[in-house]
């Protein structure tokens, strides 16, 4: 919300979907057409462009917050406004299931699948992130596969214990299902910010732990570390650091994987 010269108010918006961004502004009737939305909703728009300068604006003549009840008539899908990552989510769905199944240990392959199975739909969707690394719709799964790719090279290269560094792999973003609120914007929910998503995902991952028959303790704890420590370094809000070589392994492939996947897509 910004003001004009004479000191009225007018609102400076930022408008996107899938093809890209638009500045756009709301000259009149601020007051009322202000409270018909909230930041990262979707929007139905009416107004027109025009041009200030070398840059193109949307004068906002009306405004209303979309739903697919009320304007999917008019032809408003959810997928025209989020982006989508360019590979077949089923696909990678596919891939990952054959990949978990060639987990040795079967504990940790049975924790795997339980915990995939129960969040089938949202993994396919989901973004890994909001506004850094794979996000857009399906990158979690798409992230997720990559991480699985590497994991299965270096882990034999060190000659780690392989089984725990994919189940880590899969698993230590599972809290972002319950953590990002799949809104247009994908804001941050109250759990993200107020248990972040590290301690989100190990608490998800140790209540299914709980359903798994002598799941050994030693894997529980190890596997625990490596979720807590995937982000690194404490100033990078990591709850811990890694303090084994599958969690140094996992917090590096994961750190290499999403800076190449932001300057590929520069």
């Amino acid at each position: 919300m910004r003001r004009k010269k004479d000191g009225s108010i007018y609102l400076d918006l930022l408008l996107q979907d899938k093809s890209g961004i638009i500045r756009a502004r709301l000259w009149d009737n601020v007051e009322s057409l202000s409270k018909k939305f909230d930041i990262g909703n979707p929007v139905a728009i009416k107004g027109a462009t025009y041009k200030y300068g070398e840059n193109t604006f949307i004068k906002i003549k009306n405004i209303n917050r979309a739903s697919i009840e009320k304007y999917a008539k008019y032809g408003f899908s959810s997928s025209d406004l989020i982006p989508s990552s360019r590979k077949n989510a089923k696909q990678l769905w596919m891939h990952l299931g054959k990949e978990i199944d060639l987990i040795s240990k079967v504990h940790l392959r049975q924790l795997v699948k339980k915990i995939l199975a129960d969040h089938k739909q949202k993994f396919q969707v989901y973004p890994a992130s909001i506004s850094y690394q794979y996000n857009y719709q399906s990158g979690l799964i798409e992230q997720t596969v990559s991480l699985i790719k590497i994991s299965k090279i270096l882990g034999k290269h060190y000659k780690v214990d392989t089984d725990l560094l994919l189940t880590g792999a899969c698993l230590h973003q599972i809290g972002k299902l319950y953590s990002i609120n799949m809104g247009f914007s994908m804001p941050k929910s109250n759990e993200r910010r107020l248990v972040g998503n590290a301690i989100l995902s190990r608490d998800i991952v140790n209540n299914y732990i709980k359903k798994v028959k002598r799941f050994p303790d030693e894997d529980k704890l190890k596997l625990e570390h490596l979720i807590l420590s995937y982000q690194g370094r404490k100033e990078w809000q990591s709850p811990v650091e890694p303090q084994t070589i599958e969690a140094v392994l996992l917090h590096s492939i994961n750190y290499m994987d999403s800076h190449v996947n932001v300057m590929s897509k520069k």
